[in-house]
């Protein structure tokens, strides 16, 4: 696997300072582009622009720490020789040493989407992207990091993470954590002994067909746990060959935590108590509110059910699966 944080920190400051001088190592399997580092040792992904991409325009931007220049003639520095080029570049300009390795961890996934020879729209999709998740990480966390990690801890679970990301939210607002077909599965975690968990009423009354499980977590914090880049790193070393999933796992995840990437490796929690506690319930065998009892003109019902009571279902998460994935439109 491509580390281009240890490749990033073994480049030297390029000898001669300049504003388009950087020093840089061709990204193995990807050699038309350059992973580098400028005189003031801030990371850049330089995209190779082919000389017939060279009309194509973006509008050079400075947005969320995040800078795009597109056309530009760089001088390269590579085992002290110099070159020439032109590229899309993509630089970090922020001097948080969190967010530069997230910029790293960032292009390490889109570079495989890029491809060696990207056409202008994919340059342009893989600009956007950046702008956006840098955007992100600027702004209030849209879940808590304990929510966050339940739910990585969920997909590392399956021997089949692949299909768990191809069902995992898209925006972590969306009702259910994951969607299968007529199979919903809300991911709920506990600090304490006690299984009582906060729900919204239609995250147990389903309609219609649709079958809804409750994946029921305890967790504790550890200084000696697991935190969400651990977690990460055992689901995508069980991605090589989903590229996708991938990126869609690395970007949720980032654009979810917002300001809290910067405690990303400080939260961990215990891995083997989650592991020992993940429990599976059906929706119908946990104490709600009906929505028959709720008045019309009532809305946003929230209440805390404890599962003390609840029995729960003896399947593991891909045996659960299982039949409703050949139904997975997704």
């Amino acid at each position: 696997m491509i580390d281009l944080k240890k490749i990033y920190d073994n480049l030297p400051l390029p000898q001669k300072p300049s504003p388009n001088s950087y020093s840089a190592k061709a990204i193995d399997g990807f050699e038309n582009h350059r992973i580098a580092k400028n005189f003031n040792d801030n990371p850049s992904l330089l995209i190779l622009i082919s000389e017939n991409n060279q009309d194509f325009f973006i509008a050079n931007q400075s947005l969320f720490n995040i800078q795009v220049s597109h056309n530009v003639k760089c001088k390269i520095e590579t085992n002290n020789k110099i070159s020439h080029n032109n590229f899309s570049v993509v630089s970090y300009i922020g001097q948080n040493d969190e967010v530069k390795d997230i910029f790293l961890k960032t292009c390490q996934v889109l570079i495989k989407s890029l491809g060696q020879n990207p056409a202008n729209k994919k340059i342009k999709q893989t600009v956007d992207k950046f702008i956006e998740l840098f955007k992100a990480i600027k702004e209030p966390p849209r879940k808590s990091i304990q929510g966050l990690w339940s739910e990585l801890f969920l997909i590392e679970q399956s021997k089949f993470p692949e299909k768990l990301i191809l069902g995992w939210h898209s925006i972590p607002e969306e009702k259910f954590d994951f969607s299968f077909g007529k199979l919903r599965i809300e991911v709920k975690s506990s600090a304490t002994e006690s299984r009582a968990h906060q729900f919204s009423s239609a995250q147990l009354n389903p309609v219609g067909d649709i079958e809804i499980f409750i994946g029921s977590i305890l967790v504790n914090t550890n200084v000696a746990g697991v935190n969400i880049l651990d977690l990460i790193k055992k689901i995508s070393d069980k991605l090589y060959d989903f590229p996708k999933q991938k990126e869609k796992l690395h970007l949720l995840v980032y654009s979810t935590l917002g300001i809290d990437v910067e405690r990303i490796n400080e939260v961990k929690f215990n891995y083997e108590l989650a592991k020992e506690s993940l429990r599976f319930y059906k929706s119908e065998d946990i104490p709600k509110i009906q929505t028959v009892n709720i008045p019309k003109e009532v809305s946003n019902v929230r209440f805390t059910s404890n599962l003390i009571n609840s029995n729960p279902t003896l399947l593991k998460i891909d045996k659960l699966l299982k039949p409703y994935l050949k139904d997975n439109s997704q």
